[in-house]
């Protein structure tokens, strides 16, 4: 089993990563369910980040407090609970319940996994690369993988409810437990345990690149929760589905080719091709029209996922150091996950306001002005 321990732990964390996405396809459908609009879909859908913002400085150094298996094996038991919660009682109440077991599961996981990972895999360089590569395939994998199968499990089979992939990743997470449990610990039990909580830290001359999360990671939450919410109530409920799965599979997907690029310059990139895919995402949601919403939403998830978002994580790696660097990452998903709640929560709610397309039109308006500021501070 140790000889595989590596993989067993990558697999951990794709069940996790996979819960927070498998729903993905449902959520127009749970909102249209109760009668509620794009707010309530917003408001459900932050639980996630908001949970992870509030419990970051808890979670952050868990894994030194109790130990690396226990922190993986609470995040597959949030990640169940999750998708068991709705199947159950689908709906926005279950909903919201779910994301913030997700938001929970994925806090678990994020540190322990790939520390665990790289120690059981022999520690030392080699072992660190190799459990890096796993975990960041898993994530990867999941992040892309689990909302387009359950668009696949929905056409293929289109009355059954709850969709399959739901009862499947319940089996694949219990698996997961029993031979998650079956690894060895491997923090000392003498080790230093460290503070119960670790405040998050902010390097300087990082700010320009940690703010552009904020316009990136509102967007796409943008696009998981208004723009399905909007098509869904216009008559074209897999419309919105479709384009949030091409955004995340395809955005994740195309980290591995513009890995290479200097972090300031693929998140000024980033940002340019955002404003363009926004455009044409929130302008096809706006008229009803498939391939604008599609290729707008493809370029989204590639400004976001390939550019912004790894530009400025790396911008921040880079300008700290030993401890800072893990309270710096830490300030810098703080950040993300404000805008991943905060900006479409407050589309959302202007979507019940206003309409879709005022509302999808003043969103984008808001995102070329933050876009140009921070384009200026950038170069």
């Amino acid at each position: 089993m140790t000889r595989h321990a590596a993989l067993v732990i990558g697999l951990a964390v794709a069940a996790v990563g996979l819960s927070t996405t498998l729903p993905l396809p449902l959520y127009g459908a749970y909102a249209a369910a109760g009668g509620h609009g794009a707010g309530a879909l917003a408001l459900a859908f932050a639980c996630y980040a908001t949970t992870v913002i509030v419990t970051a400085p808890l979670l952050g150094p868990l894994p030194d407090r109790i130990g690396r298996k226990p922190c993986v094996l609470l995040g597959l038991g949030f990640a169940a609970l999750s998708t068991l919660v709705l199947i159950l009682q689908p709906g926005l109440a279950a909903l919201a319940l779910a994301r913030a077991a997700q938001g929970l599961g994925m806090g678990c996981v994020a540190g322990a996994a790939a520390a665990w990972a790289a120690e059981l895999a022999g520690g030392g360089v080699r072992g660190a690369g190799q459990a890096a590569r796993i975990v960041a395939a898993a994530t990867i994998g999941s992040f892309a993988l689990g909302g387009v199968l359950t668009l696949a499990a929905l056409w293929a089979a289109p009355l059954a409810y709850p969709p399959a992939t739901f009862a499947l990743h319940l089996g694949f997470a219990a698996l997961l437990l029993v031979l998650v449990a079956r690894l060895p610990e491997t923090r000392a039990p003498d080790a230093p345990r460290g503070a119960w909580l670790r405040r998050p830290a902010f390097p300087r001359g990082t700010w320009p690149t940690t703010l552009a999360v904020v316009p990136g990671w509102g967007v796409t939450g943008t696009v998981l929760t208004s723009v399905p919410a909007a098509l869904a109530a216009a008559g074209l409920p897999k419309a919105g589905p479709l384009a949030a799965c091409a955004m995340m599979a395809v955005g994740v997907l195309a980290q591995l080719p513009l890995r290479g690029l200097a972090p300031r310059r693929a998140v000024a990139a980033g940002l340019g091709l955002l404003v363009a895919g926004a455009a044409a995402c929130f302008w096809g949601a706006a008229i009803q029209a498939l391939w604008p919403l599609l290729l707008g939403g493809v370029a989204v998830g590639v400004a976001v996922y390939a550019l912004v978002y790894p530009g400025g994580l790396a911008a921040v790696a880079e300008a700290a150091t030993g401890e800072e660097r893990a309270r710096a990452v830490a300030g810098y998903f703080v950040v993300a996950h404000l805008g991943f709640s905060a900006v479409p929560l407050a589309v959302g709610l202007a979507v019940d306001a206003l309409g879709a397309a005022a509302a999808l039109g003043l969103a984008w308006l808001a995102l070329a002005a933050t876009a140009a500021a921070l384009g200026r501070r950038l170069r």
